[in-house]
């Protein structure tokens, strides 16, 4: 999940302008960043709170189904490591995943919250997809990372790539079970 959440902040991070700002009350400081495309439209915003020099917590948000920006995914963090995420993939503002993980290890487990807040654990078959998606992220950020400094062709190539190759492995995963 980490390479997941690190995949969707180099994305946001590869086109645009930034704007940053920064608020501090007490120990606990806020960064936000927010990336435009070229007409100025925010694309992505990025919160990040710190506890001292430790992230603590941080909230993605994206353009709804209205083109708004609104909350997509909060991870939560324990000594700097990500340990859980929330995310609301269909732009409705209802969480409906949370996900729990092991820094050490970065297995995880994946939940659906239901209507009446109650969590159910996500389909092992789901879980095994999502582990193939991840072995696809994180090889993309491999190869991005060997390279200093990608051009924005390259980068765009590769999340082309890593979009397609997800979405083959989803369209799979809906063929095994027909």
């Amino acid at each position: 999940m980490k390479a997941l959440a690190f995949l969707l902040l180099f994305c946001a991070a590869s086109y645009g302008a930034d704007i940053n700002t920064t608020n501090i009350v007490g120990d606990i400081k806020t960064v936000i960043s927010e990336r435009q495309d070229t007409n100025g439209t925010p694309q992505v915003r990025i919160e990040t709170v710190y506890r001292g020099k430790q992230k603590i917590l941080q909230i993605v948000s994206e353009p709804n189904k209205q083109g708004k920006l609104a909350v997509a995914y909060r991870g939560y963090f324990v000594a700097g490591e990500l340990v859980m995420t929330e995310s609301d993939k269909n732009g409705d503002g209802v969480f409906e995943h949370l996900s729990v993980r092991d820094p050490a290890t970065e297995e995880f487990e994946l939940f659906v919250k239901q209507a009446d807040g109650s969590v159910v654990p996500e389909s092992t078959e789901k879980i095994k997809l999502i582990k193939k998606e991840k072995a696809v992220a994180d090889e993309a950020i491999g190869n991005l990372i060997k390279n200093p400094d990608p051009s924005d062709e390259e980068i765009s190539k590769s999340f082309q790539e890593i979009r397609q190759k997800i979405q083959d492995l989803q369209k799979q995963d809906s063929g095994d079970k027909h």
